[in-house]
């Protein structure tokens, strides 16, 4: 069966997580992806958790499957030339270089599309291409801690927390490259050219606080931990400790859910205090230590509250909602890893092909652009690949 996105041919030159999270979902469509590295090394993350499990690292693993792998040395004039060659094929483009570092190699937007003007140009960038902080260094902790997220993301008590997932790196760098990429895939089938696209993870996490930030302009409520509708201000909605040390989240909202927990607690005289302050917070404390969490799990099968229970990624995985989900499989090597969570009907995701080696496809890529064996020798003697 065909894949949604088979005909998609794309360099990626990313590392790391965002810019590789990205492509393995395009490749889990049927893109071709091929991971471009530098031959000393490659991929940074190549050589996470390498010493522990002492062979491939499986963080790399999780998010580059499906995808080939060429080494070009792009500081070598002849490899620059190579690269631009496979731009005739090759003619989507994502990089997750620091800005200009692309220009400096002259391979930037204005240098490549001169010479492919259907090309596709992905910039991941911690703070935009255009921005005051543009060569400023960052990672996730940092871009949530500048757009606010981590100021109201914490306990009650006020105390900020980290989250447990990159949140900007995956849903303001990969999934908003992904929405841009594929949006100036539909206008390039319209109009024929293609387009640079500018994805600050900056940005994509300041942009996920739309809703949030409409009612802080408003004055509805402080953007601190605990003070919010959605971060534990009120007893409808929050985390709340088990007898047994564990947690349950409660997010009864909606007036009749918020009922339908009152009524399986036994506490109709609840019901008006939904959002109410710290002293019925305090009350709902109280409940909930009352039970141990397989107790509070049982008892609210029968109750349609927005209550399920706090639990970790290992007990996840083992779940049947991520069985029936199918958000479980294992690569040729037997390891287990995450699905796509993408479903389409008619586009089934590709098969579970491990990550490459690097360099693995050079040979494989480089000759469809008629480069032979004793060039390629000549290529590998001189550094360029």
């Amino acid at each position: 069966m065909t894949k949604a996105l088979s005909g998609l041919k794309i360099l990626d030159l990313t590392m790391n997580l965002p810019g590789p999270y990205l492509t393995w979902l395009l490749a889990s469509m049927g893109a071709e992806v091929v991971k471009v590295e530098n031959p000393q090394g490659g991929d940074y993350a190549r050589a996470l958790g390498t010493g522990r499990s002492g062979g491939s690292s499986p963080f790399f693993e999780a998010v580059n499957r499906n995808k080939k792998s060429i080494t070009l040395n792009l500081k070598h004039p002849e490899a620059r030339n190579i690269f631009l060659e496979l731009l005739g094929t090759y003619d989507i483009l994502v990089e997750g270089f620091r800005p200009g570092t692309m220009d400096r190699l002259d391979l930037g937007f204005a240098a490549t599309s001169q010479i492919q003007p259907r090309l596709i140009y992905v910039s991941i960038s911690g703070y935009g291409q255009v921005s005051p902080y543009r060569l400023r260094a960052g990672h996730d902790l940092n871009y949530l801690s500048l757009a606010g997220i981590i100021g109201m993301t914490g306990t009650r008590d006020g105390e900020p927390a980290i989250p447990g997932v990159q949140i900007a790196d995956i849903a303001g760098g990969s999934l908003m490259g992904m929405t841009g990429l594929l949006a100036a895939v539909i206008q390039r089938g319209q109009t024929g050219q293609g387009q640079f696209v500018d994805i600050s993870m900056f940005d994509g996490a300041l942009s996920m606080a739309t809703m949030v930030f409409s009612g802080v302009e408003l004055g509805l409520e402080p953007a601190e931990p605990g003070k919010m509708l959605l971060n534990g201000r009120f007893p409808c909605y929050g985390l709340y400790r088990t007898d047994d040390g564990r947690f349950m989240s409660l997010g009864a909202l909606e007036p009749k859910f918020w009922a339908n927990f009152c009524a399986a607690v036994e506490r109709p005289d609840l019901v008006s205090g939904q959002f109410g302050g710290p002293e019925l917070v305090e009350e709902v404390k109280k409940i909930f230590q009352s039970r141990t969490q397989a107790e509070w799990i049982d008892l609210m099968k029968a109750h349609d509250a927005c209550c399920e229970p706090v639990i970790n990624i290992a007990e996840t995985v083992e779940s049947e909602l991520v069985q029936a989900r199918n958000m479980i499989g294992r690569g040729p090597d037997g390891m287990r890893h995450l699905g796509s969570p993408i479903k389409m009907s008619a586009s089934p995701p590709a098969d579970n092909v491990a990550a490459p080696g690097l360099g693995e496809h050079t040979d494989e890529i480089l000759s469809t652009l008629g480069l032979n064996e004793e060039k390629l020798l000549s290529l590998r003697e001189a550094g360029v690949i």
